[in-house]
């Protein structure tokens, strides 16, 4: 059962006990993300994260790595569109130490001037390396296609350009308005106590002051012109990467689970529509996938695949039917069944993990401060009916809502055959 308490500063705790476990799961939660940057610093967010790794006023960026691995431990972080997370998987003896190391780097940052500039060129070999990367790229082409003109639409670590511009004050003054007590969660899981938590919490965090809260730029789509929805890059690759997208709903809609199965029969797994299609029936793709995103006010729903060039438009053409089978054709029980099977059992097998746990649990109460619960979200899967799946089909994939970002050896006189071929009937 999840744990919940607060400190007077505004810092919120939660934690799940998992009895038996000899691991503890660790994460601090930042309520910044790309999102909340301005277009001008775009990729600040990833600068800071990067930046906590290099240095406190006690541990150097050694002996942080040391404290966390040498007791056979693991550490990272990740900065998305909406939250920035550090965390640890460490053994149960280790967990106030480790502790000890998360909050100093999150705390006692130093952001010394030459560790700043030798992280602004990491940054700009990690945009470099993406950017080499079609099957990488593609999926940053299609954000700027779904959220044109807005933060969600730019990348999570910004261009060479933003991050060129990024200085140490900028730095300094990001992490003055977001990294305080009420923009922070502390989760773990794990064989442990709230109360042990909560008292460690105190130690590192009670004395900071509060503030208050970040907020964003909230999303608001508008009809664009067809043209608008097709991002072409040609490029010399062996194979044409593409991503086809449709905008879907936010983290907290009532709909969100017809969504979330909806994906599942759709290419979610192995048994799914488009694998059995594109891959073992006709042998197009090694890879082809479709995935959700979920954030505060809008969502995603995207597929993913690399086929060879002159393939390209035969495989767009066998999606796009199976599409349009989905809003046309009910699904029978059984499939519906098998998928929220899979997805009820996907959701059980990781909370198995202490640090999967957190990252799950933790993302959910930081912007919504109460925790999600297990039976309710099993409820609301069952709930799910054929017909819901062919309503959400019809919500998301119709011709006003298709997005396609491609990259691959073609000539520009491909778009027009590429157009054709993305259209609904």
């Amino acid at each position: 059962m999840i744990q919940q308490s607060r400190l007077e500063n505004g810092l919120q705790i939660a934690t799940n006990r998992l009895e038996g476990r000899n691991s503890i799961g660790l994460a601090i939660w930042v309520r910044v993300g790309g999102r909340h940057e301005s277009k001008r610093l775009s990729g600040i967010s990833h600068f800071v994260e990067h930046m906590l790794f290099k240095g406190t006023e006690t541990r150097s960026t050694k002996r942080i790595k040391e404290e966390i691995e040498g007791i056979g431990g693991s550490m990272n972080a990740f900065t998305g569109e909406e939250s920035t997370c550090y965390f640890v998987k460490v053994p149960k003896p280790h967990f106030a130490d480790s502790f000890a190391v998360l909050q100093d780097m999150v705390n006692h940052s130093t952001f010394k001037p030459d560790e700043i500039k030798k992280e602004r060129t990491v940054i700009l070999e990690e945009i470099k390396m993406y950017l080499d990367q079609p099957s990488q790229h593609v999926h940053e082409m299609i954000g700027e296609l779904l959220w044109p003109n807005h933060a969600l639409g730019r990348t999570i670590s910004g261009t060479c350009q933003t991050v060129n511009r990024i200085r140490r004050v900028d730095l300094l003054r990001h992490l003055e308005s977001y990294y305080h007590p009420q923009n922070l969660l502390v989760t773990a899981c794990g064989d442990l106590e709230h109360d042990e938590v909560h008292r460690l919490a105190v130690q590192f965090f009670g004395s900071r002051k509060k503030k208050h809260p970040s907020s964003f730029q909230t999303v608001q789509l508008r009809p664009r012109a067809r043209r608008s929805r097709l991002c072409f890059l040609q490029k010399q690759t062996e194979q044409t990467h593409f991503v086809l997208a449709f905008h879907g709903l936010s983290r907290t809609h009532p709909k969100r689970y017809h969504m979330a199965i909806l994906n599942v029969l759709l290419g979610g797994n192995m048994s799914s529509r488009l694998f059995e299609e594109v891959r073992e029936r006709r042998g197009l793709a090694y890879e082809i996938r479709s995935s959700i995103g979920f954030f505060e006010d809008t969502g995603a729903l995207s597929i993913s695949a690399g086929v060879e060039p002159n393939k390209a438009p035969l495989a767009l053409r066998v999606i796009m039917r199976e599409l349009d089978r989905l809003r046309k054709k009910t699904i029978s029980k059984n499939e519906l069944q098998r998928a929220k099977d899979y997805f009820q059992g996907q959701l059980l097998l990781g909370l198995e993990d202490t640090l999967d746990n957190i990252l799950w649990f933790g993302e959910r109460i930081l912007y919504r401060d109460s925790p999600p619960k297990l039976r309710d979200i099993q409820r609301e899967v069952e709930k799910v009916m054929p017909d819901d799946v062919k309503r959400m089909a019809n919500q998301l994939f119709n011709d006003q809502n298709v997005h396609l970002a491609l990259i691959g050896p073609h000539q520009e006189k491909y778009r027009k055959r590429t157009e054709a071929e993305i259209q609904l009937s």
